[in-house]
């Protein structure tokens, strides 16, 4: 395998999946790789929630598409617009043969006796779980499967929690849809120059 060729093709998916059947034995796979990613203080806060509850995940996805409703409408959007976002994503979520919900593990991280050092080590339990996301999307298309990172569940914490009865140590952070692609070649969205992500320290003096 050629990591640097590979990681240049991954795509976040956002189209219809393949009905193809899914042998869970490789979401596992890629699960048991995905704990390889660095974290803080190699606490590894990433818990990975897959959702096996079809009533479960569309009452969820209700709920949180609510929320998202009144969020946006208060955003002074248009209907047209609130529809269309809920929509897309909507169907996303609920046909996606599988749905995993990423957490960090709030309990794992070190516990400080001021504000700004416990912010931090939260701000690093965040940074961790998106490591292990990242590995999780790259393993995920070795094995020929296609996946999305979501950010949805940040945004409606509370809701997440209380449908799916979630201990409140768990602060759930993405949706990852996984499936078989039905849409193929995607074209790569375009991607900075170097030279406007890249400084050096004396670029700034």
């Amino acid at each position: 395998m050629n990591l640097l060729e590979e990681l240049k093709k991954r795509r976040s998916y956002k189209f219809s999946f393949d009905k193809k059947q899914i042998d869970p034995q490789i979401i596992d796979r890629c699960i048991k790789i995905s704990r390889w990613a660095p974290s803080v203080h190699n606490s590894q806060p990433w818990r990975h929630i897959i959702f096996d509850n079809k009533e479960k995940r569309i009452q969820l996805i209700n709920e949180m598409n609510d929320k998202l409703r009144k969020d946006l409408k208060m955003d002074g959007k248009s209907v047209e617009y609130i529809e269309k976002k809920i929509n897309s994503t909507r169907k996303q979520f609920l046909e996606a043969p599988y749905l995993i919900l990423s957490c960090v593990e709030l309990s794992v991280l070190e516990d400080y006796p001021d504000n700004e050092r416990n912010s931090n080590e939260f701000l690093l339990g965040i940074m961790s779980v998106a490591s292990s996301i990242t590995y999780l999307l790259i393993s995920f298309q070795q094995f020929g499967l296609v996946a999305c990172w979501y950010s949805a569940p940040i945004f409606a914490r509370e809701i997440v929690l209380d449908v799916l009865k979630l201990p409140n140590k768990y602060y759930p952070i993405a949706f990852i849809t996984v499936g078989y692609p039905k849409v193929k070649n995607i074209k790569p969205p375009k991607r900075q120059p170097l030279n406007k992500i890249r400084f050096f320290y004396s670029d700034f003096k």
